[in-house]
């Protein structure tokens, strides 16, 4: 595995959310209760951007058509989304006073 940089820890807030491309994959880190996430950068039903999406409870609602997914594994959350394919959540790595991800 390799270790790629995103941010620097002093960087994140709550609220923080960011867009990076890693090996091709566009991928977008949130901090939110103090908790950090990182998924795929748009929602999986018709790739809206979720970066301006609310995030509530643990879970992420796309604003274009209400769909809410868990950025814990990425499951959907409500009706909307139950036939919809999972948000692509990735494994948060960190290395001293940065936050990433670990890439194969």
């Amino acid at each position: 595995m390799a270790y790629v940089a995103l941010e620097k820890l002093i960087n994140l807030h709550d609220g923080y959310r960011k867009q990076f491309v890693v090996s091709r994959q566009e991928l977008l880190l949130i901090q939110e209760d103090n908790e950090h996430y990182i998924i795929q950068a748009n929602c999986p039903h018709m790739h809206w951007p979720l970066q301006a999406a609310m995030i509530k409870n643990g879970s992420v609602l796309c604003s274009k058509h209400g769909m809410s997914f868990s950025l814990s594994d990425g499951q959907a959350d409500n009706d909307k989304a139950r036939d919809c394919k999972a948000l692509r959540v990735y494994s948060v790595a960190y290395n001293g006073n940065n936050i990433g991800i670990d890439i194969t």
